[in-house]
This record gives C-alpha cells, sequence and structure tokens, in this order.
C-alpha cells in the first residue's frame, strides 16, 4: 500500500510540474525575448532591399551597403528605445511594489 502511495505522490508532483507554465505569464522574458530576433530582422530585411535595388539599377554594391547600414542604424535605434521603455516599464512596477 505504502508503495502505491508513493507513485501516486510521485506521479501527481510530476503532473504538476507539467502543468505549471515554464515563463511566468508576468515575466519580463518575453518581452526582451524578441528583440534580437527584431534587430535582426530588421537589417536582413534592408539588406535584400539593398540587393534587389542594385539588381534593378545594375550597380556593383552601393545600395547593398547602403540599406544595410540604414538598416542597422534603424534596428538599432528601435532597439534601444524599447529597452528604455521596457526598463521604465520595470522601474514603475517596482514602485508599485513597494
Amino acid at each position: 500500500m505504502k508503495n502505491i502511495e508513493n507513485r501516486q505522490k510521485k506521479y501527481s508532483s510530476f503532473k504538476k510540474f507539467l502543468k505549471s507554465p515554464v515563463i511566468k505569464p508576468d515575466s519580463r522574458i518575453i518581452e526582451y525575448s524578441g528583440l534580437g530576433v527584431q534587430l535582426a530582422a530588421t537589417i536582413l530585411v534592408f539588406l535584400f532591399i539593398g540587393i534587389w535595388i542594385d539588381k534593378k539599377l545594375e550597380t556593383k554594391f552601393i545600395f547593398t551597403l547602403l540599406m544595410t547600414f540604414l538598416g542597422f542604424v534603424g534596428g538599432f535605434y528601435k532597439f534601444y528605445a524599447t529597452l528604455k521603455e521596457l526598463d521604465a516599464k520595470s522601474k514603475k512596477a517596482e514602485k508599485k511594489q513597494k
């Protein structure tokens, strides 16, 4: 009987573990996780636009470099602005908890 009870306790704790979320809904990880992907996607989109313009105008690589640089500057600006905004939200939440 004790063996069966021990197994049931073991499985019930395992079920609790599986049912509980890995990341808590109020966690800041979710908000920060997309920033790197967003930066990389912005740069890649502008890179491909530059390649497309170079092919259309039959130039070597000037628009590719220009658009990649523009994508980097714009993406990094958005990255910085989002970090600043998330930091302000985090500080506000901390003040509310106190």
